[in-house]
């Protein structure tokens, strides 16, 4: 409750300080001739906590007063000030468009500051979508780098298969070719003792003469 009402305390005192103020020597000027210091207005407001923000800004409606016009813009810089937590970009552009385009404002003093805060969320907004479209152009080329690196992967795992498909068939034909020259040895082997008994039966006298000259 303390806070509550610090709060709406700090909004009575805003409001207050960024009333019109008279000149001295002359007439005070008329509600729609000034708004106070708005800029100061600005950088206290936008220091507000959430709480009091929308305390503020509730304070702020616009009611059919004299001082609706002020409150217009008052409420449009709370609105547009960036990283508060009630920023809000649209309620802002609508309170501006509707200041600018009111007939009793317009020979208004701040008219320019509206002008130029309206000019500067149409920016923002043009900024923020052109920053969206990048920000898609770069998902659509994050999309496609990545489809084109999966397709590299399933390139390489297929490859890699296919490699150790082959390395497995070079090692069982190297082992059909160790088993093929062994088997070619012992035919080698084999043959060469036939022809040995081959030679023993067609000279049979060379083989006792030689057996002879051993004894």
């Amino acid at each position: 409750m303390i806070r509550q009402q610090a709060g709406t305390s700090l909004v009575l005192l805003l409001l207050s300080a960024c009333a019109p103020l008279p000149f001295s020597g002359g007439p005070p000027l008329a509600e729609t001739e000034s708004c106070g210091d708005v800029i100061e207005f600005h950088n206290v407001a936008s220091r507000l906590s959430a709480n009091d923000g929308r305390e503020m800004r509730q304070a702020l409606q616009p009611n059919g007063s004299a001082d609706d016009a002020c409150n217009r813009l008052r409420l449009a810089l709370l609105l547009c000030k960036p990283d508060t937590p009630f920023r809000d970009d649209a309620e802002a552009a609508r309170l501006l468009t509707g200041f600018l385009a009111d007939p009793a404002t317009a020979q208004h003093p701040q008219r320019g500051l509206a002008q130029y805060l309206a000019d500067s969320l149409v920016e923002r907004r043009r900024l923020l979508a052109d920053g969206q479209v990048e920000r898609q152009r770069l998902l659509t080329k994050q999309a496609s780098l990545e489809e084109f690196l999966t397709r590299e992967k399933r390139r390489v795992q297929a490859l890699t298969k296919e490699l150790t498909q082959m390395k497995a068939t070079a090692a069982s034909l190297q082992k059909q070719v160790k088993a093929q020259q062994l088997q070619l040895d012992q035919l080698k082997s084999i043959e060469q003792d036939i022809n040995a008994k081959e030679l023993a039966v067609e000279n049979p006298a060379s083989g006792r003469k030689g057996k002879k000259a051993h004894e």
